[in-house]
């Protein structure tokens, strides 16, 4: 089942874009590392550089790459770090890489290349591994006074770190379980993931947890957060916590199961007030399996958010899926869905591996003014991944749709030698002809990512290279900046 999942498993970022892009619009930039650009890609504008992190069997590396003279250097990692990102804190007048480990939290300094403890907080990650460094969302401005905090999983809780304007953090900690698996005498950890929303609709950012068919809630008050819990009674049909968890032995058929999980919480239809996601995974057997949405828009009644128990808009769509997206593809607002797919039963699975090759398809929603989504997709294009038996190893296509604010949605798929540019159609989202652009394309398309590198306030598509690519691009950072 991860297999399977990991081979559906694309990730599609929304990008911009400031009139309609033909190839030659495109500046491209090549950037050589000396590691495997195999990890995860952050951008630091304020510091006009690219973090890029690696690894191999037995070691892990971080690249700094310059923006301004376009060469990439290592970082020394401190021994404790498991996690990286940016943080904009008092004491620093740009932003600057944070790392969380085993010990606490670091910040680096580039111009001596030197590391400076923040503050010292225990975590879901007592111990270090040695052979990664993965980019973690813990950084977040939840009081929006310009510097940053930090949220920290535990067993226990979530330690809550507010910065003041003088430098120093205040803690807040807000009990809630991490969740535990036991397949044998080696237990499993994983955090709860906090969503942030606007409960009561005073402006502030509240902090809530999803348990079974309820919300653990935490309230941000004018000094920092509560710290005393309220249940919120969701009544969103949420299949209870340990009915959702998946995992052999358990003596339940997958036959005509169904799992109803809280997908996301964020504002679909630009009225200001969060609205809720919920995801159905609909099984026909172990390995086919149908994702629908209903989505559940909220609005704030009497300093309360509110909502139906029944959806008012629902998305339906076929085959396996990670990494959905909701962005405005067509500039009314208002967030469109579009999610790669891949259909797999017994037979697609085994004509997949013989052929080696499997067909992605992209599926497109657009949201409609009445808030709700057409039945079935408006515009579709497929793309071809290598499945290989003797690797062990799937190689996933370049898969990206750019979005702006000041211009139409754009395109990008691999294709061996070059991207495909698909320009912006009103009706159905994309044209069905193509552009092509000469470009190297990575064997891993799920490495690639999309920032505005150049700051001209059009984003870019970054492509990762990793020691299995060829000679010529092997362990590069290319840039394709649109101009």
């Amino acid at each position: 089942m991860k297999k399977l999942k990991y081979l559906a498993g694309l990730a599609i970022t929304a990008v911009v874009s400031a009139a309609p892009l033909m190839a030659s619009e495109f500046k491209q930039v090549q950037v050589q590392l000396e590691h495997p650009a195999n990890g995860d890609t952050l951008l630091m504008p304020g510091a006009k550089a690219v973090l890029q992190s690696g690894h191999s069997s037995s070691s892990r590396w971080l690249s700094w790459v310059d923006l301004t003279t376009q060469t990439a250097k290592q970082v020394p990692l401190p021994i404790q770090s498991q996690f990286f990102h940016k943080a904009q804190i008092k004491s620093q007048p740009v932003e600057v890489l944070v790392v969380l480990g085993s010990e606490g939290i670091s910040f680096f300094k580039p111009e001596d290349s030197s590391w400076h403890r923040l503050l010292n907080t225990e975590s879901l990650y007592r111990t270090v591994d040695s052979k990664r460094l993965l980019k973690l969302d813990f950084v977040y401005d939840f009081n929006k006074d310009g510097l940053s905090d930090f949220i920290v999983p535990d067993f226990k809780t979530h330690h809550l770190y507010l910065q003041q304007q003088d430098g120093s953090f205040s803690l807040f900690s807000l009990a809630v379980d991490a969740k535990s698996r036991l397949f044998d005498e080696n237990p499993d950890y994983t955090s709860r993931k906090a969503r942030f929303l606007d409960w009561n609709g005073d402006g502030r950012t509240d902090i809530g947890f999803a348990i079974d068919d309820s919300l653990l809630l935490y309230l941000q008050t004018e000094t920092g957060f509560s710290t005393q819990a309220q249940t919120i009674q969701l009544g969103l049909g949420l299949t209870p916590d340990v009915q959702a968890e998946l995992r052999g032995g358990d003596g339940r058929s997958f036959k005509g199961l169904s799992i109803n999980r809280l997908y996301d919480v964020k504002d679909l239809n630009n009225d200001g007030v969060a609205d809720f996601i919920v995801r159905q995974e609909q099984f026909a057997d172990a390995v086919e399996q149908s994702y629908s949405y209903r989505i559940h828009y909220g609005t704030m009644e009497q300093g309360t958010l509110q909502f139906k128990a029944e959806p008012d808009a629902r998305i339906n769509t076929k085959g396996i899926q990670s990494e959905p997206v909701f962005a405005d593809l067509n500039n009314d607002k208002k967030l469109d869905f579009f999610t790669p797919a891949a259909e797999f039963g017994i037979g697609t699975l085994v004509r997949a591996l013989l052929a080696g090759t499997a067909t992605m398809e992209l599926q497109f929603f657009p949201q409609l003014p009445s808030g709700k989504f057409p039945d079935k997709p408006v515009y579709r294009q497929d793309a071809t991944a290598q499945v290989s038996i003797g690797n062990a190893q799937v190689n996933l296509p370049v898969l990206k749709a750019l979005v702006s604010e000041q211009a139409p949605a754009l395109l990008l798929i691999g294709d061996e030698d070059h991207l495909k540019l698909y320009q912006s159609a009103r009706e159905k989202l994309f044209s069905s002809k193509s552009v092509r652009l000469k470009q190297a394309i990575p064997l891993n398309g799920m490495l690639a990512s999309t920032a505005d590198v150049d700051q001209n306030g059009k984003m870019d598509l970054i492509l990762p290279f990793t020691h299995l690519d060829p000679e010529a691009v092997r362990n590069q950072l290319h840039f394709l900046l649109q101009q």
